[in-house]
């Protein structure tokens, strides 16, 4: 097997300059293309003239060429090259290309010094690390930490903002139930990532960050007495909001231009959020349910129970669980192991009482409704009743995709949740569609 090229960067480096960086990304792109074409023209020396001294004894023409030989013979001539991610600070500049050879993708990863020298080299096969999908272009726009302080977490978050645009529309990510991460990951597969880089492509700042229960999730229930009161509001829209507040005031921010992209339970309580929040300009809701939660679960089991009926038992004790959580008398002290994936019944009470379709019909405010039709976590029935109770609503717009999953990842064949670790990103037809809603509304 091809030996990695990988070198941890050493801390001597790392404080041995305070300067920010003399060139932007254009250079580090020309500076990236230049070492690549080293590479196919086997000019194995001049690569490593460009290595910092501290760093030859790593990286020298003889492990480039050992390398670069390995890597093409066994998955061919390389075809083509593009730019899939970029970072810069003030101790070394990252830039990372999709190579793509004649058998199977591979990723070079460089980072230069702030004198340009190169400091580190690694081939990565691509299936094996998130590669940004032909619709991101990386010099269009840049990612900064945003952190929210809610006044009890620290929620750390990432704002991509277009290059060269002075005041950028804002979509916001509020993701999908359970413990989810700011990119909505499987592994390597992140559909958040995929739309923020993608519509930050096309001129839109967008803010992707971790969930509560994500990144806090063990001491929220160790503080018992608020864990016991816990409820949507507390697991996502007061993060949201602080959010939105903390945003909306940045200088590279349109305040009038802030847009809500719900993903499942996101996507449910999107219309409660474009109700509570004047700032919110409009709502995108992708794999929302119209039916009740605990409805939407119970179809999910059942279709899990057909498609891996070994687990049928353990189906049918969620599915006691979830019509025990619809109890219009639940007590809100009921046994944590008696409610759906042991979350405490103030949380269903909460949901019992949500009336989001209801909330979703008075709205005048734009709405797009997409949704993927072989998704079986919120199947067709759920698409087909939103149609039905919005028809008559000129401010909402509905599409579904016939091919697409609850991620919004394609495939042919009945959906299952091991589906959601295949390499893929979301399809280009579903950015599309994004963008001309976006720039129409």
């Amino acid at each position: 097997m091809m030996r990695k090229i990988i070198f941890v960067l050493s801390l001597q480096l790392f404080f041995a300059s305070n300067s920010l960086f003399a060139f932007d990304y254009s250079i580090a792109e020309a500076k990236g293309n230049e070492i690549i074409q080293l590479f196919v023209n086997r000019k194995f020396a001049q690569i490593e003239g460009k290595v910092d001294s501290l760093y030859r004894s790593y990286y020298s023409a003889t492990t480039f060429e050992k390398d670069w030989t390995e890597l093409t013979g066994t998955y061919g001539a390389y075809v083509s090259s593009r730019p899939v991610n970029y970072e810069v600070n003030q101790y070394y500049n990252f830039i990372a290309f999709k190579i793509k050879l004649e058998d199977l993708p591979y990723v070079l990863n460089l980072s230069f010094n702030e004198k340009g020298y190169l400091i580190y080299v690694s081939f990565m096969p691509a299936h094996k690390i998130y590669v940004a999908a032909d619709y991101c272009d990386v010099s269009k726009f840049s990612e900064r930490k945003v952190t929210i302080n809610n006044g009890f977490y620290e929620l750390p978050g990432l704002l991509s903002t277009p290059r060269n645009v002075e005041k950028a529309p804002l979509v916001i990510i509020l993701m999908e139930a359970g413990p989810t991460d700011k990119d909505g990951s499987y592994e390597e597969n992140k559909p958040y990532k995929d739309i923020a880089w993608a519509l930050s492509t096309k001129g839109y700042a967008v803010y992707r960050y971790e969930k509560r229960s994500n990144t806090y999730g063990i001491y929220m229930q160790r503080d018992k007495a608020a864990y016991e009161t816990f409820t949507p509001r507390e697991d996502l829209l007061d993060d949201l909001y602080k959010a939105i507040d903390t945003l909306k005031t940045l200088p590279d921010i349109d305040p009038t231009k802030i847009y809500i992209l719900g993903h499942g339970q996101g996507a449910m309580l999107a219309p409660l959020v474009a109700k509570e929040r004047d700032d919110v300009h409009g709502i995108i809701m992708m794999g929302a349910n119209a039916k009740r939660t605990q409805e939407m679960m119970i179809d999910q089991y059942k279709y899990l129970s057909y498609v891996t009926p070994n687990k049928k038992k353990e189906y049918d004790e969620q599915t006691v669980n979830a019509i025990r959580s619809m109890d219009k008398k639940l007590n809100p002290l009921t046994e944590h192991d008696k409610m759906p994936y042991s979350v405490q019944a103030t949380y269903w009470i909460w949901l019992n009482k949500y009336k989001h379709v209801e909330i979703t019909k008075k709205l005048k405010k734009p709405i797009l409704i997409l949704h993927g039709d072989r998704d079986y976590q919120v199947n067709m029935e759920n698409y087909r009743m939103w149609q039905k109770e919005l028809e008559k609503n000129p401010n909402v717009t509905l599409k579904d995709y016939p091919k697409l999953n609850h991620l919004f990842y394609s495939g042919e064949v009945e959906s299952t949740y091991s589906e959601y670790y295949l390499k893929s990103n979301i399809p280009d037809y579903v950015i599309n569609d994004l963008l001309a809603w976006l720039s129409s509304h």
